[in-house]
């Protein structure tokens, strides 16, 4: 979306010193949408091979 020819999201009109801070916010979107289609539409039968990695080891 950033990357696209022409820009899209209004990233081409922020001062550059956003650019990092829009990047986060549009990540965090990501996770929490990607969140709730795991819990709602693909829960127990999902086929997508990244809606069912195994999980993360903690680190100390």
């Amino acid at each position: 979306m950033i990357c696209m020819d022409p820009p899209r999201y209004g990233f081409v009109g922020l001062p550059p010193a956003e650019h990092v801070t829009a990047f986060r916010v549009l990540v965090s979107v990501f996770a929490v949408t990607g969140t709730r289609r795991r819990e709602t539409y693909c829960k127990g039968a999902c086929g997508h091979t990244w809606h069912n990695l195994p999980p993360t080891p903690e680190r100390p």
